[in-house]
């Protein structure tokens, strides 16, 4: 027995790594080898070319606490993915439940709810900016008709962060609502039937019910919507590229390009990404030592 376990071990090690290697290298080559380099680059000063850089220590990482453009964009980053995910989650919940009703022609609305999520967000982002236009989109007529000057959206620092919240809502609408609409066809019928029986009210069906056994759902959707809501880039650079005054409408990924590839600034704007990395990284962690008190994977 024991020479057939030792025979059998290496060849379910080759059989790991023949399934296993090429994906091990993939993620070498492309995702670890760049976080390193990444994180060498942090510590140096210069520009692109590697004659360029020198070594500067923590200088990157000071200069961040004492850079005004940064404290900004961290708080519009902030500022937009809770309005985004909050206002994005809640108003998808309602409408999976209205699609998980009954009703004739349901399969096209389930269609249409998901198609802003197909759009590629480049394309989404022109749409936006021809429909916001106050002077050649479709409101323009509408602005006409009213007697009104229609407000310059893209051009109003104190608009523009709005428009792009909105345009990240109308983007998160349609994915969080397939997956809420999944969630609840998958609810056990017999839990609700329970609760009629019982007398509760559709209040005390929705919050000691229906929220428990959605629990992983809505956990999974806040994580994966909160992470794609702070790297927000393409609709920033399509619509606003960071203005009208930057970057009092920007965000840190549009910030961090900016650095990068208009400053020439590879060491600061290294700095800038490992820096987003661990607070990613730790927010993520938090939220999973958090789901612990309100994620219910075995049910109410």
């Amino acid at each position: 027995m024991t020479g057939r376990r030792s025979c059998r071990r290496p060849r379910e090690a080759l059989t790991f790594l023949a399934f296993a290697g090429p994906n091990l290298v993939l993620f070498a080559v492309f995702t670890y080898w760049p976080m390193l380099h990444t994180l060498y680059l942090s510590f140096m000063d210069g520009g692109l070319l590697p004659g360029d850089m020198r070594w500067a220590g923590m200088a990157n990482y000071l200069a961040l606490a004492r850079d005004p453009a940064f404290r900004r964009v961290c708080l519009n980053t902030v500022l937009y993915a809770l309005v985004v995910v909050g206002v994005a989650q809640a108003a998808a919940f309602l409408f999976a439940h209205l699609l998980n009703q009954h009703v004739r022609g349901r399969v096209v609305f389930r269609t249409l709810a998901f198609t802003p999520h197909m759009t590629t967000p480049a394309a989404a982002a022109l749409a936006w900016v021809l429909l916001l236009d106050p002077n050649y989109g479709p409101l323009a007529s509408l602005y006409g008709a009213l007697g009104v000057d229609g407000p310059h959206w893209l051009r109003d620092s104190m608009l523009a962060l709005g428009a792009l919240m909105f345009v990240g809502v109308w983007k998160e609408l349609g994915f969080a609502s397939v997956f809420f609409l999944a969630g609840l066809q998958g609810l056990p019928r017999d839990c609700y039937e329970a609760a009629r029986i019982d007398g509760a009210s559709r209040w005390a069906t929705l919050r000691h019910l229906t929220l428990p056994l959605m629990s992983p759902v809505i956990f999974f959707l806040m994580v994966s919507g909160l992470i794609a809501a702070m790297r927000a880039f393409d609709v920033v650079a399509m619509m606003t590229e960071g203005g009208p005054v930057y970057p009092d409408s920007s965000l840190y990924v549009y910030h961090l390009y900016t650095v990068a590839f208009r400053r020439f600034d590879i060491g600061y704007a290294a700095a800038l990404a490992m820096a987003f990395f661990l607070v990613m990284l730790a927010g993520t962690l938090i939220q999973f030592r958090l789901a612990r008190r309100w994620v219910h994977y075995d049910g109410v």
